[in-house]
């Protein structure tokens, strides 16, 4: 994505919590359909004019995304939902592709308390934000490069010793990730989950992560698609 993401992100001005982060579909097996929601966490309704845009790339595929609704009205203290949908033609080479999701506030009317009391008009200002997306066509790899891989020990503040797990991972899978890394126990189950934000396509990534008790491996985890990814690592201390 054009700007720095992570796994919740927050626009204030918009006063909403948009997730997931991103697209990240494969289009050639009937996948290219995702939903994105928008929370509300203020007392006032906010609205939101959606659309799709060119990303001004080679890779670009706007011209095949929908979306519904275009006019999202999200209550107070609610969550809106919106729909992408991206429909290619079986032509489309193996690659990764990409489209702009744009959200822009919509002034809303409400009444504001003035300091004599009284109750008069006023509109909500709002601004714009443009996302970029990715998707892709084809076989992906499923598998980072990991190298200086190690074990090591930290004191804390209190005296006590922590095992950290710390390594370097590269991405030439081919496609990107909303990335999280998971600590898991011995039968598999998840112990933690720690959001690393966007790792994309021949990107690297370092990791210097505190082992829980009881983890025995580590995971990885797609975000945007909710799933496991690429190999598990068995912790070896």
């Amino acid at each position: 994505m054009k700007i720095l993401l992570f796994i919740l992100l927050s626009f204030y001005s918009f006063a909403f919590e948009f997730s997931p982060m991103g697209f990240d579909k494969r289009l050639d097996t009937g996948e290219g359909y995702g939903e994105f929601q928008y929370t509300n966490s203020t007392l006032d309704v906010q609205r939101y004019k959606i659309s799709i845009l060119d990303n001004g790339k080679e890779n670009n595929i706007s011209q095949y995304v929908s979306v519904y609704p275009k006019i999202l009205t999200v209550k107070p203290k609610s969550v809106g939902v919106i729909k992408i949908y991206v429909q290619t033609p079986p032509t489309l080479k193996k690659g990764l592709y990409g489209f702009i999701l744009r959200s822009e506030g919509v002034p809303v009317p409400f009444l504001q308390k003035r300091e004599s009391g009284k109750l008069t008009p006023a509109v909500s200002m709002k601004t714009a934000v443009n996302l970029e997306m990715q998707a892709y066509v084809g076989e992906v790899g499923n598998e980072f490069e990991i190298s200086n891989e190690k074990i090591v020990t930290k004191e804390t503040k209190d005296g006590k010793n922590k095992k950290y797990y710390t390594a370097k991972l590269k991405n030439k899978n081919g496609r990107g990730y909303e990335l999280g890394v998971c600590f898991l126990d011995s039968v598999g189950s998840i112990i933690s989950v720690i959001p690393k934000g966007r790792l994309g396509n021949n990107g690297e990534l370092t990791l210097e992560e505190e082992i829980p008790k009881l983890a025995e491996y580590i995971s990885f985890y797609d975000y945007n698609n909710q799933v496991f990814v690429c190999q598990k690592i068995r912790i070896i201390m």
